[in-house]
């Protein structure tokens, strides 16, 4: 029996391919190649997606016998692939990526924290090897956002509010603890077959430096997405602002246009405060701030 580094399932050597999957290769520059093993214990195999700060790959956890998504950080402006595998540090960042591999490492491990928390990819175990850290996560039995979308790229005005509805609890949680997400994007969303959704790929680099900045920045980027998602991402890319939200007017709840103003406006001080108050205003419910975000 050989294990597909595709999709981790078994097959027979003799069928060539994998019956399953086909064995697709899907590679990218400076990955992990695929059948590296992580901390004597985890398979990685091909690449899932990848951040500016890191390379998702599907995994295998030898010792529990289980599919696993393998975060490896590696912020491109800061590091390189050695021809072994293993991360370093550029010689004029050694001191930044020291600095802000230690804060990936206490946020990361922060996360497991708040295993269980509905709408979280839980986090199984944070590990140091090849130079670099790695984030195991539990493997969802769901679909990338991002694919979804790729079929389907206008989403009525309900989905995206139910949408912003299921993630922004989640964030909010993590943000309770300290720690930011940093890259929110539809590549980092799964949506499951009973239809919940799951977030992950927390890096929270901004949080060591400016952890108010860093809410903004996730406020922001779930903002860009819902109206990426309600004009179509071309045309949220290639209109301004002001053109998108006067296109929106026209068939969205006046709540949407006034929170993804209020968001992604230029007037600063009408920002939301918290994930949570973003959320309200998009779907036109009242806040009571029974606590800090």
């Amino acid at each position: 029996m050989t294990r597909c580094l595709n999709c981790m399932k078994e097959y027979q050597e003799k069928e060539g391919a994998c019956p399953y999957c086909g064995g697709v290769e899907n590679r990218a520059p400076n990955t992990l190649k695929e059948g590296s093993i992580i901390d004597g214990r985890y398979l990685a195999g091909a690449i899932r997606c990848q951040g500016e700060k890191d390379f998702w790959y599907i995994g295998w956890d030898t010792l529990f016998h289980r599919r696993v998504l393998i975060m490896e950080y590696f912020p491109r402006e800061l590091a390189l692939r050695e021809a072994g595998g293993a991360v370093k540090a550029q010689k004029s960042h050694k001191e930044t990526f020291a600095i802000e591999l230690d804060n990936f490492i206490k946020e990361s491990r922060q996360l497991i924290t708040l295993d269980d928390t509905p709408g979280l990819l839980n986090v199984l175990a944070v590990t140091e090897d090849q130079g670099t850290a790695y984030v195991i996560m539990e493997y969802p039995e769901g679909t990338i956002l991002q694919k979804l979308l790729q079929e389907q790229d206008i989403c009525p005005p309900e989905q995206v509010q139910w949408l912003v509805q299921e993630l922004s609890g989640p964030i909010a949680a993590a943000h309770r603890r300290g720690v930011v997400h940093g890259q929110i994007n539809a590549e980092r969303i799964f949506v499951l077959p009973d239809g919940d959704c799951l977030i992950g790929g927390f890096y929270g680099s901004l949080a060591g430096k400016d952890f108010k900045t860093g809410v903004e920045a996730d406020i922001m980027s779930l903002a860009g997405l819902a109206g990426s998602m309600l004009t179509g991402r071309v045309r949220w890319k290639e209109h301004s602002f002001e053109e998108n939200l006067q296109y929106l007017r026209q068939f969205v709840p006046e709540c949407v246009t006034d929170a993804l103003r209020a968001a992604l406006g230029e007037e600063r001080d009408r920002r939301p405060g918290s994930m949570r108050r973003f959320a309200d205003l998009f779907l036109d419910e009242a806040t009571i701030e029974m606590y800090s975000e």
